[in-house]
């Protein structure tokens, strides 16, 4: 039998005799040197491997690459190490361990169709995690108006199971969904603010406002919202002249350099046939914000002076008009706006309603009472607005009807009508009542918060006015 057929089995079942006979040689003074050899080897060898293992402290030269080299400190044994009880195999170095690289991101671009089950599903996560993530919060829910063009980042681990999600509903905020140690999930929305720059235009009207506004650069954002400031005021469908000039003091909101879009106006003078508007914003101590004259008067009214986007009046305030379906002379108590169909009717004024429904020659009508003393009447609707009916309570704004011509009417229009203690008034020259001014108790505030922006309206007009006159 040659030595490659034999294994350390083999060897004991072939040589038990030869190996008692060993054992009962007596001990030679050969055989104690060799045993005191080994014995030095050993605890040599324990000394060096000690010297080798690797510092807690490893610095990696380069993790991009492939190959790294690792350094290490030499660590001295704190304690005497007994060769009869070491283990050699504890004692041998092993090559430290790769540190785990974090599973990547996966960033799904929405599009058209694709919701959060779809884009889960694409991901390989299950149902149950869509359903989940879906019903956490009123948070979560802002993932059910995904829109396309906006992203999704998912975190999963090794299970294709959900760790993280980032997503932005708006370039201002993240939501931000994670699974916390107990298997449950959380989440977060996270707001970046934008740094606002306040900037100053002017504009003179030689046509229109729009087009006076796009000269001078400013959006149509920030021109409607100088027409809702001032509307209590001047009828921007009436009133506007040629000649008439505006200013506004406004916020640019700009985030890492570029602009995102407009803020709101700060402060704003428009001047109409001569007479001077002026307004700023202000947001008193117990957080309620609004414009008000410079003075503190509410630039706000009890009552908007035109309830619906019009193209003109068709009919004004008359006590002898005639009649284009009855054919006869009889007063009007009201005001006709001719509008397309379906254009929405706002409510004049906060209130209640009082009536809805089919009035005889008013067609489809809803009437609202507005305290003790005012009520409206919008005529000739189309259709009513959802949840109209009697005792509901209307803020001023909201829309409550669209325009038709249901009733007497040769064409769509809304027919508006505005009582005084039960009296018709006209709606176009009534004085209407303002909204409250600023708290007493506020004033100095007010006069404090409100300086800097009418100072800058002032100073941006008065280098306006000298450049001009160079």
């Amino acid at each position: 039998m040659s030595y490659l057929e034999l294994d350390f089995k083999s060897r004991e079942a072939i040589t038990p005799r030869r190996r008692e006979r060993r054992a009962r040689t007596p001990l030679s003074f050969t055989r104690l040197l060799r045993g005191l050899t080994a014995l030095a080897t050993l605890v040599g060898g324990v000394y060096l491997s000690l010297s080798l293992l690797p510092d807690s402290e490893a610095k990696v030269e380069d993790s991009n690459l492939k190959q790294q080299r690792l350094h290490y400190s030499v660590l001295l044994p704190s304690r005497q190490i007994d060769p009869s009880t070491a283990v050699v195999e504890d004692l041998i170095p092993t090559e430290p361990s790769a540190p785990s690289s974090s599973n990547p991101w996966n960033t799904v671009q929405i599009k058209t169709g694709d919701t959060l089950a779809s884009i889960f599903s694409g991901l390989g996560l299950s149902a149950t995690t869509t359903y989940e993530v879906d019903n956490l919060n009123k948070q979560t829910k802002q993932l059910r108006k995904i829109r396309p063009g906006q992203n999704i980042s998912v975190l999963m681990d090794d299970d294709k199971q959900l760790v993280s999600l980032k997503y932005m509903p708006d370039i201002t905020q993240t939501l931000e969904v994670k699974r916390q140690e107990d298997g449950s999930l959380s989440s977060q929305l996270i707001h970046h603010p934008l740094e606002a720059i306040p900037v100053f235009r002017s504009g003179t009207i030689n046509s229109s406002l729009f087009e006076a506004a796009a000269d001078s650069g400013i959006s149509e954002n920030i021109i409607m919202e100088l027409a809702s400031i001032f509307g209590w005021d001047i009828d921007f469908a009436l009133d506007i002249r040629e000649g008439d000039q505006f200013s506004i003091v406004y916020n640019e909101l700009y985030k890492d350099g570029d602009k995102i879009r407009d803020g709101r106006i700060l402060a704003a003078e428009f001047i109409n046939q001569g007479d001077t508007y002026r307004a700023v914003y202000y947001t008193d101590p117990k957080g309620d914000s609004g414009y008000f004259s410079p003075d503190g008067k509410s630039m706000r009214k009890a009552f908007l002076r035109s309830p619906v986007k019009f193209s003109r009046i068709s009919s004004r305030f008359s006590n002898r008009r005639w009649h284009p379906i009855l054919s006869k002379w009889r007063s009007h108590k009201g005001v006709d706006y001719a509008a397309p169909t379906g254009t929405p009717i706002r409510a004049a004024g906060d209130g209640k309603v009082n009536f809805t429904g089919t009035k005889g020659g008013y067609g489809k009508t809803v009437i609202l009472q507005h305290g003790g003393k005012y009520t409206t009447l919008y005529a000739h609707m189309s259709r009513y607005a959802r949840g109209m009916k009697k005792g509901k309570k209307i803020k001023q704004g909201q829309v409550i009807g669209y325009v038709g011509k249901t009733g007497l009417a040769s064409g769509p229009h809304l027919h508006y009508e505005f009582r005084l203690n039960g009296v018709h008034r006209n709606p176009l020259t009534i004085k209407l009542p303002a909204a409250e001014p600023v708290n007493k108790a506020y004033k100095a505030h007010f006069e404090q918060e409100t300086k800097s922006y009418l100072s800058m309206l002032e100073l941006m007009q008065n280098q306006v006015v000298a450049q001009l006159n160079q």
